[in-house]
């Protein structure tokens, strides 16, 4: 029998944790701090540890690099009700192998504890796709860089749309996936609108209208923060649905774009090449690049406002010109008028 060890300081958690492992045909050893964790660890032989952020003492993040180096073959599951996103992305760079939000769909626990032991035995084995993904990362923004020159910037101004295709291309190479979107914000209308797509075809972008603050997007786009969503379909927050035929997999990443502070639209992705679920890592992945995209975006308004400022000035010198020269007409004719007079 696999035994997984589940540390928390809610014993609810670890009673709730412990019962479905258990139906699930896992021993369970718990612990409620990080000293009773390493006491379980030198006693006994683990496959798994499923450890909390937020624990009085010494947290989750000071233990989990303690474990990854004296148990380095053993898969850690990063869980945490409070932390954020960059919590997650934290935690995996230390060593877990995936980050999940209290509280919990079991189905999905079940699934990544399953898949981190099968795959498993530690973060080493999941290295060499992460350093794929992490290559895939820099071309795309070495591409995006080359796009987003200072010479260049009028023409992206004059054609938007072929900047966005690029974008989406790229981020279809990025991430791996089939199907991605980019949404801008219309202020005044208060939606969100398809401004490139692939994967979709002509008419679902044309139709595709989101409210903010309402559905994914527009509850992103509201919220400003990223959403990683491993399966729609058990997803409590957004209610069972049906999944759209286009869609291979429940499960997709939605991130804000913004310019300035403020959110200008998202960027949504679904159907992982792979066929499987995107975790933590991708999402970091695909909220990397959106930051990218931001600043291109801030750059080409920043070129946008600098010029409208040069065409301003260019403007105003002329009227000072000619005001300058008309001032010198009325001078030259009030030095006739008076040598005249004299």
């Amino acid at each position: 029998m696999q035994t997984i060890l589940v540390i928390d300081d809610e014993r609810l958690f670890l009673t709730l944790v412990r019962d479905e492992l258990e139906k699930a045909g896992f021993g369970v050893l718990t612990a409620e701090d990080a000293e009773q964790a390493l006491d379980v660890l030198g006693k006994q032989q683990v496959q798994a540890i499923i450890m909390d952020v937020v624990m009085p003492g010494t947290d989750g993040l000071e233990l989990l690099p303690r474990v990854r180096k004296d148990y380095p073959t053993v898969p850690v599951i990063v869980v945490s009700g409070r932390a954020s996103f960059l919590t997650g992305v934290h935690a995996m760079r230390l060593g877990a192998v995936d980050f999940l939000r209290k509280p919990l769909n079991f189905e999905e626990l079940l699934r990544t504890v399953t898949a981190a032991m099968q795959h498993g035995q530690g973060a080493e084995a999941a290295a060499p796709a992460r350093l794929a993904d992490l290559g895939r990362l820099q071309q795309g923004a070495l591409a995006l860089a080359n796009m987003v020159r200072w010479d260049a910037l009028g023409e992206f101004l004059r054609d938007s749309h072929t900047f966005y295709e690029r974008v989406i291309d790229l981020l279809a190479e990025v991430l791996d996936v089939e199907i991605v979107s980019l949404m801008l914000l219309s202020e005044e209308e208060g939606v969100l609108r398809i401004a490139q797509a692939k994967g979709l075809d002509a008419q679902v972008q044309r139709q595709a209208v989101c409210p903010l603050g309402e559905g994914i997007a527009g509850g992103v786009a509201k919220s400003g923060e990223p959403l990683l969503i491993r399966d729609l379909a058990q997803d409590p927050r957004f209610g069972k649905r049906p999944r759209h035929p286009r869609y291979r997999t429940d499960s997709l990443m939605c991130v804000p774009l913004k310019v300035n502070g403020k959110t200008v639209g998202v960027l949504n992705a679904n159907n992982k090449v792979s066929g499987t679920a995107f975790d933590e890592h991708d999402l970091a992945v695909f909220t990397t690049f959106a930051c990218l995209v931001s600043l291109s975006l801030a750059t080409a308004q920043l070129y946008e406002q600098l010029t409208a400022s040069v065409d301003e000035l260019a403007l105003t010198n002329a009227r000072l010109a000619r005001a300058n020269h008309e001032l010198e007409a009325r001078l030259k004719e009030l030095q006739a008028l008076r040598a005249r007079r004299s």
